[in-house]
């Protein structure tokens, strides 16, 4: 962790000292009260319904002596307490994480997307632990408020970070890119999380791209060449056209920011798919219902320079693609990729993203931690491509923030499922057919609406409340079936979840 003196700290994030002496140290930064010591500097945050300056006073019971403050009140009781007044504590905290970034040599890969940003950080460090000490980014701290504390734990040990970098509003990327300075960066996809706020794909795409905005001539950008809003920018900026560095200036027809378009310029740009016109993609594609199986192949321009065999112990077309962005940024590493395969077989999923536990026989797929339409219609390949041995269920809940759209994503993820369901059956594939789809909510129910209008012979059943469901769902299962729960994190099917495994 980064160490800063008092008057450093005023230095960086153009505070004034307003009360108590400089003479201290801090070697640890929090944003909640309850957790710190004297080694510690408190960033109170202001947030909807709560401002964490109400709190400086428990901050400094906890045994805190040095906080941030963008108010000239003093806490009752803090009398040997150090104020440094900001104007703005969130901005402050941004500036002390840039900082001790600027001054570390550490590489940092980028990762965002609209779905899969944790599980594709998880593979890329099961990848590159194998031979690196690896940052990567703990928990939810992707934001505005989290990224910048990820930074100051860079310390001169670390030889890669792995760093998520997540955004729902205008202007969050191009904050956090300044603070982060990214050397490479992938772009999983271009979906529609958030769209309530944005609007548009193309809105998320350009804000998205600004994850590039601090780039020099030597980072790398890596696409989704599968998706078709990032191969637009693929066509117009891709290594794979040729380098970027001996093109003029590209003022393409996508809509991005200057600094975008001025540091994709600069950069190389790469991609990764299931298509061969991909810098690295992958075909011969298996499962065994446990197990998925591919080739991938890397190239250099147009010359294959890399082809392998690798076996993940998970399942999904959106697992392959996060494997191969690990093996890419492992391959740019200096990293053996017999030595990354291996680290990608021993990759499991993390709490609530794609667990996989059987309990008394029945296997319950938690993948409860959040939800998009196109997480969705993954997750319902991940049930598909599992082993039958009586029924399958899916459990839907609402996906929240989708604004006006949210209706037609809901449907769409409905539609989607009947028609898999149809295509696996007329190919004689009885064993991937789902059974039945339960959904809890108000949007939610649409999705089977777009089940009853596309297929046949999937059982629906709609609820609004999730005590309701799990009783029902409960009464359903027997030894042998497969289950898979999935909404946005505000849906809470974890509950049912935890209420399955005490109760089933």
């Amino acid at each position: 962790m980064a160490t800063f003196h008092v008057n450093e700290i005023a230095t960086i994030t153009g505070g004034t000292i307003i009360k108590g002496n400089n003479d201290r140290s801090i070697h640890k930064i929090s944003t909640n009260s309850k957790v710190g010591d004297s080694d510690t500097l408190f960033v109170p945050i202001v947030g909807e319904r709560v401002d964490a300056h109400d709190f400086i006073a428990d901050a400094y019971k906890q045994g805190i002596r040095v906080t941030l403050t963008s108010k000239e009140e003093i806490a009752d009781g803090t009398d040997d307490m150090i104020y440094i007044k900001v104007n703005h504590t969130v901005d402050a905290l941004q500036r002390l994480g840039e900082y001790h970034r600027d001054h570390s040599k550490v590489p940092i890969i980028g990762i965002t997307g609209s779905v899969g940003k944790t599980t594709t950080k998880e593979m890329i460090a099961a990848a590159l632990s194998t031979k690196c000490n690896v940052l990567k980014t703990i928990g939810n701290m992707n934001s505005q408020v989290g990224l910048p504390q990820m930074m100051l734990m860079l310390e001169d040990t670390h030889e890669v970070g792995i760093i998520e970098m997540g955004m729902s509003e205008f202007g969050e990327m191009e904050r956090i890119a300044k603070v982060a300075k990214p050397n490479m960066a992938v772009v999983t996809n271009i979906g529609v999380s958030h769209i309530g706020q944005l609007k548009t794909q193309e809105n998320i795409r350009k804000e998205k791209l600004n994850i590039v905005n601090y780039f020099t001539e030597d980072s790398i950008l890596l696409l989704n060449g599968d998706d078709p809003l990032l191969l637009e920018i693929c066509e117009e900026y891709s290594k794979d056209n040729g380098s970027v560095k001996e093109k003029t200036q590209n003022n393409g027809s996508v809509d991005l920011s200057e600094m975008t378009r001025s540091s994709l310029n600069k950069a190389s740009v790469y991609t990764f798919g299931t298509n061969s016109h991909c810098t690295i993609y992958a075909d011969n594609i298996k499962t065994d219902g446990e197990s998925t199986m591919f080739t991938f192949h890397y190239k250099e321009g147009t010359k294959e320079a890399l082809v392998g065999e690798i076996t993940l112990s998970v399942l999904g077309k959106h697992n392959i693609l996060n494997a191969l962005v690990a093996l890419f940024f492992a391959i740019q590493l200096g990293i053996d990729p017999l030595a990354a395969k291996e680290g990608l077989k021993e990759y499991k999923p993390i709490a609530m993203r794609g667990e996989i536990e059987k309990v008394n026989g029945i296997t319950i797929i938690d993948d409860t931690y959040n939800a998009s339409p196109d997480s969705m219609k993954g997750a319902i390949h991940v049930i598909m491509d599992m082993p039958k041995e009586h029924k399958k269920f899916i459990v839907f809940a609402d996906v929240l923030e989708l604004g006006d759209i949210s209706r037609k994503c809901h449907y769409e993820v409905g539609e989607y499922l009947a028609k898999q369901c149809k295509l696996e059956k007329a190919c004689g594939k009885e064993s991937t057919f789902i059974d039945e789809v339960i959904t809890i909510g108000e949007e939610a129910k649409y999705i089977l609406d777009g089940i009853r209008e596309n297929g046949e012979g999937i059982n629906t059943k709609s609820f609004m409340d999730r005590e309701e469901a799990f009783h029902y769902i409960k009464t359903q299962l027997t030894k042998g079936d497969v289950i898979l729960l999935k909404g946005s994190r505000g849906m809470k099917l974890d509950l049912i979840v935890k209420r399955l495994k005490e109760e089933l």
